[in-house]
């Protein structure tokens, strides 16, 4: 009897590091579409050409993809995916120059959840530093002088649509949201001081989360632990055993964020109508 529940034990520890091996290669893929690949494959076809910048929230290997409703909708528009897991805006300027040599038309700009969480308080610095190899660690200081250096660099765009950036936690008067809404507060700022177009993915998120059918009952926890097992836990369900965005999300009483930061398929859609708006020919 000992010697099967040890049997059981070991295949339980496998069947879990396995899965986990599974989703961590899916997560570590870049996304599809990238402007190292349009450079390589450039057609001469009259078409427009948006690029999409971000983080996770772009990339959207990790929740739901609002680039490839755009896709879809546009399907005479290139969209590059220039979203990648976990960056903050000093990593955009490091992998820009493709993104500037494809010449798009129009950029749709959606970064600082990572500078906003990286600074919320001292761990979080920390651990961003050390797991994104970053020069020093992610301020809201840094975050100012950085997001206007990346606009300087990218103002040969005909186009540039700066997003507000999305809740963390479903929890309007937060900690965390507070400290988010200091980065919003700049975005807009320095979208009105540039004349640039503003896409309000804060405010249409909040409106959303106001039609909540339930409460919310768990804060944003900044701890790597707790952090990785929401994540990790919200990937497994949805690759592993196929469940959707929003029913995670629901299970653990979320309406938007399935793990208090990525977006489910009701979050990805409100975005994806945002920049549909901005985009559509007029």
């Amino acid at each position: 009897m000992a010697m099967f529940i040890l049997i059981v034990i070991v295949a339980v520890a496998i069947s879990v590091a396995a899965a986990f091996l599974y989703v961590s290669r899916i997560i570590s893929l870049p996304p599809k579409g990238r402007a190292v690949e349009y450079l390589s494959n450039k057609s001469e076809n009259n078409q427009r050409l948006i690029a999409c910048i971000g983080d996770s929230l772009t990339h959207s290997n990790i929740g739901a993809s609002w680039v490839d409703q755009l896709r879809k909708e546009f399907p005479a528009d290139i969209f590059l995916n220039e979203g990648i897991n976990g960056d903050v805006v000093w990593q955009i300027h490091q992998r820009l120059e493709p993104i500037l040599l494809s010449k798009p038309d129009i950029v749709v700009l959606m970064i600082g959840s990572n500078d906003a969480m990286a600074s919320f308080n001292s761990k979080s610095g920390e651990r961003y530093k050390r797991n994104n190899n970053l020069p020093n660690i992610p301020s809201f200081q840094s975050y100012q002088k950085l997001l206007l250096e990346l606009l300087d660099k990218i103002i040969s765009v005909d186009k540039v649509l700066l997003c507000t950036l999305p809740p963390i936690g479903e929890i309007k008067d937060s900690k965390v949201n507070q400290h988010v809404n200091k980065f919003n507060d700049f975005i807009r700022k320095t979208a009105q001081e540039r004349y640039l177009s503003i896409l309000p993915v804060s405010e249409s998120l909040w409106s959303d989360l106001a039609l909540r059918e339930f409460s919310c009952i768990n804060d944003y926890n900044p701890n790597s632990i707790p952090l990785m097992r929401r994540i990790y836990g919200g990937v497994m369900h949805h690759y592993i055993f196929k469940q959707p965005w929003d029913k995670i999300a629901r299970s653990k009483r979320q309406w938007l964020l399935f793990d208090q930061i990525h977006l489910g398929e009701r979050a990805a859609n409100i975005v994806f109508k945002v920049v549909k708006n901005a985009i559509s020919k007029k």
